[in-house]
């Protein structure tokens, strides 16, 4: 038997099961990744919103991480909404001598329009999280907090996060007629996506970044990930749940939309 990769996340929970850690395990398990999990926060979320929310212990979160390397060991790791300073400096921390690829989906904003930062986050992960990130994932929202720059084309956010110190980043704009702008030391290029208008898009931006963290866990190159995993993402909102929830319908990576039950 072929080694299982394996590949980690660090995020919060979705109580309606479309985005954070629930889609991020779905789209690892999607192209053939082993997920382990820790969690920084848990939400009270469905379609439609967030509710509330609780934040899981720093010393919590260390204890995860620790547990986790010292038996299964990565491949990968992807780190999404982390919940404040404190959070952001222990992962980036531990990030920092874990030799793998890192992919950072600076999660700051939902796909239904809720704000999830904290005033002191944008700062920290400029100055702790970009220095470890293989690749920032960031949506336009996100890129424009995190850049300073309101406004900006995608190409432009892009570059702009290089020059702050990540090694790569991929600007995803959303919706139907979005598309990615991918930047890294080499240069710029618009990566192309097809695009769907399902009303499936809760969880898609996770579900890229899970991708990318688990085909970087598989081999690829940084860039070749993020082409791929943009051409996933965009199947999965294809493929959406439309019969899920009564907000932004979650994206489907696992095609449960077309199985039937088992007899």
């Amino acid at each position: 038997m072929a080694r299982t990769r394996v590949a980690l996340t660090i995020g919060s929970s979705d109580s309606g099961g479309g985005a954070g850690i629930q889609g991020d395990i779905k789209a690892m398990a999607s192209v053939g990744c082993y997920a382990a999990t820790v969690l920084v926060g848990v939400t009270a979320q469905n379609t439609t919103g967030v509710t509330g929310r609780f934040t899981v212990p720093v010393d919590f979160v260390v204890a995860q991480l620790d547990t986790v390397l010292a038996d299964i060991g990565v491949d990968a790791v992807k780190v999404g909404m982390t919940w404040s300073a404190a959070h952001v400096e222990v992962v980036a921390q531990k990030l920092s001598t874990a030799g793998v690829p890192v992919v950072v989906d600076p999660v700051m904003v939902t796909a239904a329009g809720a704000s999830l930062a904290g005033d002191d986050i944008v700062g920290e992960v400029r100055r702790r999280l970009f220095p470890v990130a293989t690749v920032m994932t960031p949506n336009r929202a996100e890129a424009e907090l995190l850049t300073g720059i309101p406004g900006a084309p995608p190409r432009e956010l892009a570059e702009r996060l290089v020059a702050l110190g990540a090694r790569a980043a991929v600007v995803t704009c959303g919706g139907a007629d979005g598309g990615e702008w991918f930047a890294d030391g080499a240069g710029a290029f618009a990566v192309p996506r097809p695009g769907h208008r399902t009303g499936a898009e809760h969880g898609a931006g996770c579900a890229h970044s899970a991708l990318v963290t688990a085909l970087l866990a598989h081999g690829l190159s940084t860039r070749d990930a993020v082409v791929r995993a943009t051409e996933l993402a965009a199947d999965g909102v294809r493929d959406g749940l439309v019969t899920v929830g009564r907000g932004v319908h979650p994206v489907d990576l696992l095609a449960l939309g077309h199985r039937s039950p088992p007899v």
